[in-house]
């Protein structure tokens, strides 16, 4: 695994996924909110998709987030996808628990601020509805490993099958915010 794309619903766990691969792998991690949302507005101009071909250029990265609009582009590049297909209540659970350790702060991890919105919790509450097939329809075409997880407990043992690396440990890219205008 040298290029691996982590998704699925807002508090299914990519984030922490993503860092724990990261370690165990030796892969530097991108977390592309990080590098979508511009302090409280998001990226919505046309320098958004130059700046995911840009994250997805290297030759080794772990890529922790959705946004389906570039998905493909990064299906494309990755050599091993793992998908969180967790149910909405363990989302739901995971965005409220997050939110309460980090009480609207920047989260350090990410660069980006923590908030729970209306739109986020309807995006979270329709997911399986709404997102959730055209994944798996790309999934389904998609020329690399894919993994899917549907539960923590799955996680939690897919990280203890994974050896850990000699390498050192792969770092948070720090996002791309305010140097794109």
């Amino acid at each position: 695994m040298r290029r691996v794309a982590v998704i699925g619903c807002g508090g299914a766990g990519k984030t922490t996924l993503s860092r724990e691969l990261g370690r165990r792998l030796g892969l530097p991690v991108v977390h592309i909110d990080g590098h979508y949302w511009r302090g409280a507005d998001a990226r919505r101009g046309d320098d958004w998709p130059e700046i995911h071909r840009q994250l997805i250029a290297g030759d080794r990265w772990i890529l922790d987030g959705m946004k389906p609009g570039v998905l493909a582009e990064r299906l494309e590049r990755a050599d091993t996808v793992i998908f969180l297909d967790l149910p909405r209540g363990t989302c739901l659970r995971g965005v409220v628990a997050r939110r309460l350790r980090h009480l609207g702060r920047v989260r350090p991890d990410t660069g980006t601020y923590d908030r729970l919105e209306l739109p986020f919790l309807r995006w979270i509450w329709g997911f399986g509805r709404d997102v959730r097939p055209t994944i798996l329809a790309a999934l389904g075409g998609c020329s690399c490993d894919v993994v899917v997880l549907r539960s923590r407990r799955e996680i939690d043992g897919y990280l203890a099958a994974l050896p850990r690396s000699e390498r050192a440990p792969g770092a948070l890219v720090p996002a791309l915010v305010g140097t794109h205008s």
